[in-house]
């Protein structure tokens, strides 16, 4: 992608990995976004879904929950595994209080804030991204390794080089990690990167494959919810978010000229070591406004066998927040306004719904059930569902 020049002060190049005529392919399945109409202020979740179960989580002094610092949720065929940014948490399926895995600090096996986790249910074994290490536990708590962020030996890196993993998962006895890399430097000056590693059954790096590569001057922005790798029946989806969208500030759009360029809007499955595209989500005109601003914030595009989802700011329009369904079965869409679902079946409003990682056939949400004669806030309930094929 070629560089472009906004004012003397700024400029951007970005380099994908992916071409920019990516959506030309003929077989390419489009998935109309109309920002426009069918806006649902609530849902109902027997629309979506099959099932609907509950699961209460036993509050302990050691196993308090806050929702909102929930980082990542795995559900193993006999566990409950919580990950929030300061702990890990046990729970057996009927909610019991297992244990609590790991520590807070600074030295081997202890972690200072925890991003994201991934398992190997084979061999009972926990990765917990810690965003410049991953530590392997097993299930009972002990240490079996952890290992550092990775340097490409293909980029020469600059003394300012700074690594960080952004998200993991685990699949047929690989993890799957991806990796941002800031400070590389090849003829054509500094730049980042975004890289996909696979490691072996022996953590071992088998490869790794550029994802994304800017120029170090990019006004590059991720999501927080860095759910990147889904997997879905062994297969692996990718998608990674280009966000330069600028809010409608007029302040901030005089002295800073957006980059104009296409959304990425690409959901990839990751085929036979190759990124192949599998649908693309399409806004009206491309999600950029008349000025060439982009005004649509892509944060996530996953799928399950019937439904696609994308999570999306819209700043044309009062900043507001989306969570977009799509039904392949019906051929219609529609865009939840913040995310707020209605679960008619358990007779509970304004849920906000999640994929699972390791299965986007299911998700799940939390709801705290504050009783009258509770003399204190009780562990929230995990909802878990299972949507309709």
């Amino acid at each position: 992608m070629q560089m472009k020049r906004f004012n003397d002060f700024l400029f951007i190049s970005v380099l994908l990995l992916f071409s920019c005529n990516e959506t030309k392919q003929g077989d390419l399945p489009e998935i109309p976004v109309d920002i426009e109409n069918n806006i649902l202020l609530q849902l109902p979740l027997s629309e979506i879904a099959e099932t609907i179960t509950a699961i209460e989580l036993e509050l302990t002094d050691e196993g308090l929950i806050n929702p909102n610092d929930i980082k990542r949720i795995i559900l193993s065929e006999d566990l409950v595994i919580i990950a929030q940014s300061r702990n890990i948490l046990v729970f057996n399926k009927d909610g019991k209080f297992v244990r609590s895995i790991g520590s807070k600090g600074q030295g081997p096996g202890e972690y200072i804030n925890i991003y994201n986790l991934a398992m190997d249910e084979t061999n009972r074994r926990l990765f917990v991204n810690c965003l410049t290490k991953i530590i392997c536990y097993d299930l009972s708590g002990n240490v079996l390794t952890e290992f550092s962020v990775f340097r490409s030996d293909r980029w020469n890196q600059t003394e300012n080089s700074l690594n960080h993993i952004q998200d993991i998962n685990y699949l047929n006895n690989e993890l799957l990690v991806i990796v941002w890399s800031m400070g590389n430097e090849d003829e054509n000056g500094i730049f980042d990167l975004a890289e996909l590693y696979q490691l072996n059954d022996d953590l071992q790096i088998i490869e790794s494959r550029t994802i994304m590569k800017f120029n170090a001057t990019s006004k590059f922005t991720a999501s927080n919810s860095k759910d990147y790798i889904l997997i879905s029946d062994s297969t692996v989806y990718l998608y990674y978010p280009f966000s330069t969208a600028l809010p409608p500030n007029p302040e901030l759009k005089r002295r800073i000229k957006q980059l104009k360029s296409a959304l990425r809007d690409t959901l990839y499955r990751f085929e036979n070591d190759q990124f192949v595209p599998e649908l693309q989500v399409k806004f009206r005109k491309n999600g950029i406004d008349g000025e060439g601003y982009m005004f649509i914030d892509l944060h996530n595009v996953y799928r399950s066998s019937r439904y696609v989802f994308a999570e999306y700011y819209n700043y044309a329009v009062d900043y507001d927040y989306y969570l977009f369904y799509y039904d392949t079965k019906t051929r219609k869409g529609y865009r939840v306004l913040n995310n707020r679902y209605t679960d008619d079946i358990n007779q509970i409003e304004r849920v906000k719904i999640r994929p699972f990682t390791t299965n986007p056939e299911m998700f799940y949400y939390w709801y705290t059930h504050m009783k009258p004669d509770d003399l204190e806030e009780p562990n929230p309930t995990l909802y878990i569902g299972t949507l309709k094929k």
